[in-house]
């Protein structure tokens, strides 16, 4: 499986329960391509550096995930294809992971942050394990 970190903005005019059902919709996506979501991160609602289809705010969401590379285009397509969606970029991080180490990892960050007395709710998605490199996708859907 590879290492992926997904970041897409929502229509900021749905309503609650469509913004979830949208970030709902893409878990149970990755789930059913026999994907593993390692975390989720909802940003919220944040001014854009620029006007995307008429909208100068989106919901932000954070999603980091392992599948295989088919998942990807499948969800370009869906992204493509969905009007709730404004934008969106994937990044492959690995070429190989291992979702369980990964998830022990983040639970393991997440009572690290817990026994500190809170967290300030960011944080670093980088990994110094994990290569990073040139095999990054960006597709918009303003085309």
């Amino acid at each position: 499986m590879r290492h992926y970190e997904l970041i897409y903005i929502i229509n900021p005019n749905l309503a609650d329960e469509d913004y979830k059902a949208v970030i709902q919709k893409v878990k149970d996506l990755i789930q059913e391509q026999k994907g593993v979501v390692i975390k989720t991160q909802e940003w919220g609602k944040q001014t854009l550096a620029y006007w995307i289809k008429k909208f100068d705010k989106g919901f932000y969401v954070f999603i980091e995930f392992c599948a295989e590379q088919t998942l990807i285009a499948l969800l370009e397509r869906i992204f493509n294809l969905d009007d709730r969606i404004l934008k969106f970029q994937t990044v492959k991080l690995a070429d190989k992971a291992d979702p369980e180490k990964l998830l022990k990892e983040q639970e393991g960050k997440l009572k690290k942050s817990d026994t500190q007395g809170g967290s300030s709710g960011q944080e670093q998605s980088s990994n110094p394990d994990n290569e990073t490199g040139s095999d990054s996708e960006v597709r918009n859907g303003d085309e």
